[in-house]
């Protein structure tokens, strides 16, 4: 019987956008795929022998890890996404209290500037992220369908990434992480990785040179590579 492993998906990100990362990892694992606003509702994740997340994602499975866990993987990841006097490695709560506002008025706008955001230093043309990203799926849900509760995940989402501190949780996760992270990270700044580095108890940090924040979507064999080592 093939070791479990589950794949969650970050913020306004869906299931096609880890799905690639699961076709891979089939051959060796009994691969799960979750999307990051599934297990925020939830506020639950199953049962599994091995993660492998990031983004927001990477905060809900700090919190919500569950016991079966052997081994977790952190891509573009951070204990505490918005920045405070006492930890200066994040975002601004206003810049999330202002997309919060800007989504119910024009999501689409908001969506995009996110997504470039997430590719850069790679320049992706709007259509190119739209084909790129299926992850967009939840863009697309909302700008041409008016979802209501797709718009209400995102809402929630930055929320929770507003207000999540698992400073205090990562040195008790007692278990082996590997942290990957791009230099150029736009969305969690590379020093939100090495102070996860320095502060959980077994990790290893990869550093990805003039990388962003969608390190799969770019890199997607050294990604897989250092994964499949890992695991």
């Amino acid at each position: 019987m093939k070791p479990s492993l589950l794949i969650i998906s970050g913020w306004a990100h869906g299931l096609n956008a880890i799905r690639s990362m699961g076709n891979r990892l089939a051959d060796r694992f009994d691969v799960q795929l979750m999307t990051g606003a599934q297990v925020l509702n939830d506020r639950n994740i199953p049962s599994t022998d091995y993660i492998v997340t990031g983004s927001m994602g990477g905060l809900l499975a700090m919190e919500l890890l569950p016991e079966s866990c052997k081994k977790l993987v952190l891509i573009s990841s951070t204990a505490k996404f918005c920045a405070d006097e006492g930890y200066t490695c994040g975002t601004p709560e206003k810049t999330l209290r202002r997309m919060v506002f800007q989504l119910k008025r024009n999501p689409e706008a908001v969506l995009m500037e996110f997504f470039k955001n997430v590719h850069f230093p790679h320049r992706e043309s709007r259509r190119s992220i739209l084909l790129r990203c299926s992850q967009a799926e939840t863009l697309l849900e909302i700008t041409k369908q008016g979802v209501p509760s797709a718009l209400n995940d995102l809402i929630a989402g930055l929320e929770y990434l507003r207000t999540a501190d698992l400073r205090l949780q990562a040195p008790k996760l007692n278990l082996p992480v590997l942290l990957l992270h791009g230099t150029e990270d736009r969305i969690i700044p590379v020093a939100a990785g090495e102070w996860l580095h320095n502060h959980l108890p077994d990790s290893r940090l990869r550093i990805f040179e003039n990388n962003g924040h969608a390190l799969p979507a770019h890199y997607f064999g050294e990604v897989m590579g250092e994964l499949l080592r890992f695991l």
